[in-house]
């Protein structure tokens, strides 16, 4: 692990990133007749063996979208549409590491000088945390919890950030210390890419939402990606549901909401898929060469993970498959929340990306997504 660590903060110190466009052969397009029948040969068993209520798959090949709508996104029969708001859950970290790489691209954050650097005001890590790092929060090896272990019990809602407060967020994680020396290892944490939010914001001098808007939804076309929808909005929000079938509460936006607290649509989350695929056009709008080098920096490799087989980048996974011939890297990025379970897929040499999200917890709608990004042509 060590050892791809050296190799990634080389280029992180450097900030040297090649941005190239994806290397699969240049052909045409599917036809959606194509494209439908390889989704709907993998969602339709998945949705029906789930009795899951509805979902949406959103696929780009080539800067040519499709959307396959299935069941229903709300209990009076709505049916799923491209611009259905929904929960996208961890999906939300990726927006958090491309903004931190945005950072280090720029020199307003190193990735591998202590973390204490960065803490808002008034707060300091305990001794044993000294040592803990921004790239280790945002690769998972920071040793932090997955969420903060003080939260109020009861119902979500008295954990939202007006119960459970950014202070009494930041104040718990200056009360942490780690249980192992750092790098630890691989445990996956919504607290630590919550505070790598927070980091960011202290370092670059603007709220998380500020530059979410500023650097990626304004510029991607991407105005239905959002921590707040509006009341509008809110009418074309999609239902979310428990494991059980009942209707999920709405997920609360906590005071860590850098790692999950985004709402957004199957057509955004294409645009988003589509600029970290190397676009230098989304939606007719050009993409910034240094948006892309930041989201080409997030999706880098680290190490391998306890699998032994896929590879931590930060918050994105590289997916290496197999190994087999003619089976490529994929990148993927999984989220859930109370009502909703979500992926996004990367597939560089198919110039692919693809979204996935049903409204029903626990689905985890991951395998399919990958499976289908290595099937379509």
């Amino acid at each position: 692990m060590r050892q791809g660590r050296r190799v990634v903060l080389s280029v992180l110190v450097s900030a040297l990133v090649a941005v190239t466009q994806p290397t699969q052969p240049a052909q045409a397009a599917p036809d959606e007749d194509t494209v439908k029948q390889i989704v709907d040969g993998y969602m339709k068993p998945f949705l029906a063996k789930r009795n899951i209520p509805g979902a949406i798959v959103g696929v780009s090949i080539k800067g040519h979208e499709y959307f396959f709508p299935y069941g229903k996104a709300t209990d009076s029969g709505d049916p799923f549409r491209p611009d259905t708001l929904v929960e996208i859950g961890s999906c939300t970290k990726t927006f958090t590491t491309t903004l931190f790489a945005l950072a280090v691209n720029r020199n307003q954050m190193k990735a591998s000088v202590p973390a204490q650097q960065y803490m808002p005001g008034g707060f300091k890590l305990q001794p044993g945390a000294q040592r803990m790092t921004p790239l280790e929060l945002a690769d998972f090896t920071s040793g932090l919890p997955d969420d903060p272990t003080d939260l109020p019990s009861g119902p979500l809602w008295k954990r939202n950030i007006e119960h459970y407060t950014t202070t009494n967020f930041l104040t718990w994680v200056s009360s942490w210390t780690p249980e192992t020396p750092l790098p630890a290892p691989y445990k996956y944490s919504n607290a630590g890419i919550g505070l790598l939010g927070y980091l960011v914001s202290q370092a670059t001098g603007q709220l998380w939402e500020q530059q979410i808007n500023a650097e990626i939804t304004t510029p991607l076309s991407m105005s239905d990606t959002l921590l707040r929808p509006s009341p509008g909005q809110m009418k074309r929000m999609a239902e979310g549901h428990t494991k059980s079938g009942q209707k999920a509460p709405p997920w609360p936006i906590y005071a860590w909401y850098a790692a999950g607290g985004l709402r957004s649509t199957a057509q955004d989350m294409l645009h988003f898929g589509e600029a970290n695929l190397g676009h230098t056009e989304v939606d007719g709008h050009p993409v910034s060469a240094e948006l892309i080098a930041a989201m080409k920096l997030a999706q880098t490799p680290i190490y391998t993970m306890p699998n032994g087989k896929n590879q931590q980048a930060m918050a994105w996974v590289n997916n290496e498959g197999s190994g087999a011939p003619g089976i490529h890297t994929v990148i993927v990025k999984n989220g859930g929340t109370a009502g909703f379970s979500s992926v996004i897929v990367l597939n560089p040499f198919k110039d692919l990306t693809l979204f996935i999200v049903t409204n029903r917890n626990g689905d985890n709608p991951t395998d399919i997504g990958i499976k289908v990004a290595r099937h379509l042509p």
